[in-house]
């Protein structure tokens, strides 16, 4: 993933985007997180260095998050749960 030319700040998030963009020339100024995985602690900074505020909360429970979403399939015939399974 290439980061578009033009903007004012570009925030990088984890070690490979980092990496396969650390040098390149359209990227005006940098927020790097390095991480691999980046923290969400880490995340929340860039962003908020970038003027975005973000709100801790968000990210409570993350990985409840998919099986919130899940629940709107829920018996419905055209649904099929096999594509949808991590094995």
């Amino acid at each position: 993933m290439k980061p578009p030319p033009g903007k004012k700040k570009t925030i990088l998030i984890g070690k490979c985007i980092y990496q396969a963009n650390k040098d390149n020339p359209d990227i005006n100024e940098m927020i790097p997180v390095k991480g691999y995985p980046p923290s969400t602690k880490e995340i929340i900074e860039a962003f908020d260095l970038a003027g975005i505020h973000l709100d801790p909360s968000i990210f409570e429970d993350m990985d409840k998050m998919p099986g919130h979403f899940m629940k709107k399939y829920e018996g419905k015939p055209e649904y099929d749960e096999s594509f949808f399974r991590i094995e």
